[in-house]
């Protein structure tokens, strides 16, 4: 596990080094995101058959969160002038977003042992948390 999160710590430090040097945002995405999948793939410990099933799923997870997401941040400009719709509209989001996971759990469970999903969360969370601090860093290094 240890050794998991320090090949994710130097991939992240590679990427985010590399950040500074390329103004394409859209390239940096697909970095992270192939370091994502690897490290969950690892995490996860998935054999060929559970990856072949399971990122079809996850990937179809992901674009209706990213959908879901743009969506809020796109109600959140537009109602910037009127506070108590925008936190009504915000509890919407959040439902809505409940719901998928909720819906997706029952969908990964099907391709998944239940002690597989629950590391892919744990996993998503620590993934994001490591991202998040790599950020920072870098943030506070400029």
């Amino acid at each position: 596990m240890k050794k998991y999160i320090l090949i994710l710590f130097i991939f992240l430090v590679a990427i985010t080094s590399s950040f500074a040097q390329q103004p394409n945002a859209g390239k940096r995405v697909k970095e992270i995101e192939a370091i994502k999948i690897g490290y969950i793939t690892r995490r996860l410990s998935l054999t060929p058959e559970e990856s072949q099933k399971f990122w079809p799923v996850y990937n179809s997870y992901q674009k209706e969160l990213l959908n879901i997401n743009k969506q809020k941040k796109e109600n959140r400009v537009a109602q910037s002038d009127n506070p108590e719709k925008l936190v009504d509209d915000d509890f919407k989001f959040d439902t809505q977003i409940l719901e998928l996971k909720k819906r997706y759990r029952l969908e990964f469970a099907k391709v998944l042992s239940a002690e597989k999903v629950k590391n892919l969360y744990i996993a998503e969370r620590e993934f994001r948390e490591e991202l998040i601090k790599q950020l920072k860093n870098r943030r506070e290094g400029n």
